[in-house]
């Protein structure tokens, strides 16, 4: 097992696959691919910039309302309510559509797609003020 990847590295790979899901008409997967690049780029955020004993309950959370908004007190980011409404709605999309139950449910094509394209637009917003170490922002 290689231990030099980080949780963006892997996110990024995450992001690939939502893409490649998307194209095969696989849209539960797409949105959940998604919700899983957003979570490791808070992740890696959260890693970055705190003490592992403090914030080692946050790395086992998948609730991104409650990364996201960690993160924006890391790095005093105030998230829109429409970002933290797209936050909470990934986070139900990895619980409803990976597991059977009540709750189960297909996402549209439409739906996949907003939810690739609103992560795609999370990621040139984000991803570098939120992976990046505090003493190499602009």
């Amino acid at each position: 097992m290689n231990g030099s990847y980080s949780y963006i590295d892997i996110g990024k790979e995450d992001l690939l696959a939502a893409k490649e899901m998307l194209n095969a008409g696989l849209y539960n997967h797409t949105a959940r691919f998604c919700q899983q690049y957003v979570e490791k780029v808070f992740k890696e955020c959260i890693s970055k910039h705190c003490a592992a004993e403090v914030d080692l309950l946050l790395l086992h959370s998948h609730k991104l309302a409650r990364l996201a908004a960690h993160c924006g007190e890391l790095k005093e980011i105030s998230f829109s309510r429409t970002e933290m409404a797209f936050f909470r709605e990934l986070t139900d999309y990895y619980f409803d559509t990976n597991y059977p139950g009540e709750n189960y449910f297909k996402v549209s094509k439409e739906e996949a797609r907003i939810a690739y394209n609103e992560t795609l637009q999370f990621q040139a917003d984000y991803e570098e003020i939120l992976c990046n170490k505090k003493s190499e922002q602009h």
